[in-house]
C-alpha cells in the first residue's frame, strides 16, 4: 500500500499535495526521501479508519544537475537547443543489466559505527583520534545549528540557535506539531538526528558512583576502574548547575519550596557532581550538561573534534536496517544510501569492526534483522519480504536474549501547588510566544531564564528492603505540570510538580523487540513487576510529602485528597500496562537490552563489548548494562 503520508504514525488521510516551497535547485544536490507502509488500513470499508502510516522508509541523495543538460533552459522556452552530440537512434533492446550502486568501488572502513547518539559520537571520536578509518552513520539530520540544524524558533531569526540549541525550549519539543525529531517506528520516544537523546532530553547529567562499576551489580572485574575515563569525559564535558552565562540561577521557587520538605525529612543540600558518591538524603540545584548557555553533550564537544579528522567521515540521514555478515563474521552494513556501496552495503575492511550505537530500542531490532536474536523476533522478520531478503541462511541464525531483561525506572508525577511558585504559564508559548524580557535576555547574551531546561532540583534516598537489597529513590523538580487530575480548585500559574522514580537497585524487569510492522517497541512491562519494587516506591513517595503540613501554603492537588497514594500508583500502573503511555509510568530511561555477561546464555555481549557469537560486532554501554545495576546518569 505504498502512499505519501503526513509525517504521523497513524494518519487517517494520506496528503498528496502541499502548499509553499519552491522549486527543485536544478544546479545542486539534495536529500529525497521514500516511504511505503506493507500493512493493510484497519477496516477497508470505513473511509475513516487509521492506518500504519510507515513500516518503512529512507532518504537518498541525487546530483539534480545530472537531470537536464546545457539545452535545459532551451526547452523550458520552447526551443529545440543545439545537438550536443552524435545522433542516436533509439532501438527497443532491453539492457542486458541495471546499475545497483556507485560506479567507483565502495570505500572499506576499519569502524563502522551505526547511530549518532552519545555512545556512537564518543566511540568514533575516539577510534578517529587512534588513526582508524572510522564511519559514522545517523539515520536522522542535523539537531543544533552547529551540525546545520534550521529549526529556529519565530523569535530568534537571524541567529543559528535553534530549538535544540536552546535550553528552555526543552518542554516544547512534546508539544510541536512538526515533530519530526522523533523516530517514527518506534513506539516510546527516541531521537533521531544527530545526537539522538542527548539532543532532545532535559539535559539532566550527573557523574557516575563508585558502585555503578563495581563486581557487585555485575561488571567484570576489568570494568571497575572507570575513574580515570570518567576523569576525562568530565574534563571534556563538565557539569553546570549554574547554566546561565551570567552565573546567576532564574525561576527557582520550586527549588526552595522543595528544599524546605526535603529538608524536615533529614536531607542535606550539596552540589551534585561535587561528591557523585553521597547519594542518599541529599538534594541540589539540578545539573546539566549545558555548555555557555547552550546545549553542550557529544555533539558540541566529541563530534567536533572527530569532524576535524581526515580519517573521519560522517554521513547523516543513512538508515543501517541490518549487519551483513558470514557466520561469526560481519562484513559491512546494510544501508538505505545507495552511493555508499553496490545496493547500498558499506564493507569493512579485513580486521574491521561494526559498531551498534542505534539505542536500547534500535540496537535491539539491527540485531534481530540480522538473525541475531530470539528466534521469535527473527520469525518476525523473516515474514516481511523486504526484511527477510537481507537475513543470512537460517542455519547461520544466532540465539542470543537480544532485548531481554531490559529495565526503566518507573516513575509516579506529583503535582503541587504554592504561592510562591511561577508555572511559567507551563511552558506553553516559550516556542512561538515568550515573555518578551526572557526571549531578549536569551538573545543578548545566552543568559536568563531560557539559558535553562525546566528541573531545578533533584534528590536522591537509599531505602532497605525485604529481600536485602538497597533500592534508590530519585526526585526531579520542576515548574508547571504535565498533567493534573484533580478534584481540587488550583491556581494553575502556581503549580510545579514532584517526579519520583525508583533508580539503582530494581529488580523488576521487562522486554524490548520488534512487532508485525518492524517497529521497536517494548513487549513486555519492566515497571513495579517484583512486588518488593512497589513497595519500596509506595514508601518512597509517603515519605516524600509525609511533613507536607510544615511547608505554609504547600498543597498537593495531583493525587487529591480523594485518592490515596497507594490508589494513586495502582490507577497509573494500569494505565501503563493497558497504553505503554509515556506520560505514566514510563521514564523512558531504556536500558540492558543488549546485557553484557559472562555466557552467551544469560547476555548478549561479553566483557569486551563483542556481541557473542560473532567475530567483530560490538555493541554500546547503555545498551549492555549488567544484571543488577540501572543506570540513568544522563537523562
Amino acid at each position: 500500500m505504498p502512499h505519501i503520508g503526513s509525517g504521523y504514525s497513524d494518519a487517517k488521510v494520506a496528503q498528496v499535495s502541499w502548499t509553499g516551497g519552491g522549486s527543485i535547485p536544478v544546479d545542486g544536490e539534495g536529500v529525497l526521501a521514500w516511504a511505503f507502509s506493507s500493512v493493510g488500513v484497519d477496516d477497508p470499508s470505513d473511509p475513516e479508519s487509521t492506518f500504519n502510516e510507515h513500516t518503512d522508509f529512507g532518504f537518498f541523495g541525487i546530483d539534480y544537475s545530472t537531470a537536464h543538460n546545457a539545452n535545459y533552459d532551451a526547452y523550458l522556452n520552447g526551443n529545440a537547443g543545439t545537438p550536443t552530440g552524435p545522433t542516436t537512434t533509439i532501438t527497443t533492446s532491453t539492457p542486458t543489466s541495471t546499475p545497483t550502486g556507485p560506479t567507483a568501488p565502495a570505500v572499506a572502513y576499519d569502524y563502522i559505527v551505526v547511530g549518532a547518539g552519545p555512545g556512537g559520537i564518543i566511540t568514533a571520536d575516539r577510534l578517529s583520534e587512534a588513526g582508524k578509518k572510522v564511519l559514522l552513520l545517523e539515520r536522522g539530520g542535523p539537531s543544533t545549528g552547529e551540525t546545520g540544524g534550521t529549526y529556529i524558533a519565530p523569535w530568534a531569526p537571524g541567529t543559528n540557535l535553534t530549538k535544540f540549541d536552546i535550553p528552555g525550549l526543552f518542554e516544547s519539543l512534546f508539544t510541536d506539531s512538526n515533530d519530526f525529531w522523533w523516530c517514527k517506528d518506534v513506539t516510546v520516544f527516541a531521537g533521531c538526528l544527530v545526537g539522538g537523546g542527548t539532543s532532545v532530553n532535559g539535559a539532566l547529567y550527573w557523574y557516575p558512583t563508585t558502585s555503578d562499576f563495581s563486581t557487585d551489580v555485575g561488571w567484570p572485574s576489568s570494568w571497575t576502574n572507570h575513574q580515570p575515563y570518567t576523569d576525562m569525559l568530565t574534563a571534556r564535558l563538565p557539569s553546570t548547575d549554574q547554566p546561565s552565562t551570567d552565573g546567576q540561577r532564574y525561576l527557582e521557587q520550586s527549588e526552595a519550596v522543595v528544599a524546605q520538605l526535603l529538608g524536615g525529612q533529614g536531607y542535606s543540600q550539596t552540589t551534585i557532581n561535587g561528591n557523585p558518591n553521597w547519594k542518599d538524603h541529599v538534594y541540589g540545584f539540578s545539573a546539566f550538561d549545558f555548555l555557555n548557555g547552550k546545549r553542550g553533550g557529544p555533539v558540541a564537544t566529541y563530534l567536533q573534534t572527530a569532524l576535524a579528522r581526515q580519517n573521519f567521515t560522517f554521513k547523516q540521514y543513512t538508515m543501517v536496517s541490518n549487519v551483513v555478515r558470514n557466520g561469526a563474521q560481519i562484513t559491512g552494513v546494510q544501508t538505505n544510501d545507495t552511493s555508499l556501496g553496490p545496493n547500498g552495503v558499506v564493507p569493512l575492511t579485513p580486521n574491521g569492526r561494526v559498531v551498534l550505537s542505534g539505542g536500547s530500542l534500535g540496537t535491539p531490532r539491527i540485531l534481530i534483522q540480522s538473525g541475531i536474536g530470539p528466534q521469535d523476533m527473527i520469525s518476525l522478520v523473516q515474514a516481511n519480504t523486504a526484511a527477510a531478503s537481507n537475513l543470512p541462511p537460517s542455519n547461520q541464525f544466532i540465539n542470543l536474549p537480544v532485548g531481554m531483561n531490559v529495565m526503566d525506572n518507573p516513575s509516579i508525577n506529583l503535582v503541587f501547588t504554592h504561592p510562591s511558585i511561577d508555572a511559567y504559564d507551563n511552558w506553553a508559548d516559550v516556542w512561538t510566544d515568550p515573555r518578551p524580557a526572557d526571549a531578549a535576555q536569551y538573545l543578548e547574551n545566552q543568559s536568563g531564564v531560557f539559558a535553562g531546561a525546566s528541573p531545578k532540583l533533584n534528590f536522591w534516598r537509599a531505602y532497605g528492603s525485604p529481600d536485602g537489597r538497597t533500592r534508590y529513590a530519585q526526585g526531579t523538580v520542576r515548574p508547571g505540570a504535565a498533567s493534573v487530575n484533580t478534584t481540587l480548585p488550583y491556581n494553575a500559574s502556581q503549580m510545579f510538580t514532584i517526579t519520583v522514580y525508583l533508580s539503582t537497585g530494581i529488580t523488576s524487569r521487562g522486554r524490548v523487540g520488534i512487532d508485525a510492522a518492524l517497529r521497536a517497541a517494548p513487549i513486555v512491562n519492566p515497571w513495579l513487576v517484583d512486588p518488593v519494587d512497589k513497595q519500596v516506591l509506595l514508601q518512597a513517595l509517603n515519605d516524600v510529602v509525609s511533613n507536607i503540613g510544615t511547608v505554609n501554603g504547600l498543597t498537593m492537588i495531583t493525587p487529591d485528597k480523594g485518592m490515596t497514594l497507594e490508589e494513586y500508583v495502582v490507577f497509573l500502573v494500569t494505565v501503563s500496562v493497558d497504553a505503554y503511555d509515556p506520560a505514566t509510568m514510563n521514564s523512558n530511561h531504556w536500558v540492558a537490552s543488549n546485557r553484557i555477561s559472562a555466557n552467551s546464555t544469560a547476555g548478549v555481549v561479553d566483557e569486551n563489548a563483542k556481541v557473542w557469537n560473532t567475530n567483530n560486532l560490538v555493541s554500546i554501554i547503555s545498551e549492555l548494562l549488567p544484571p543488577n545495576l540501572n543506570y540513568p546518569n544522563i537523562v
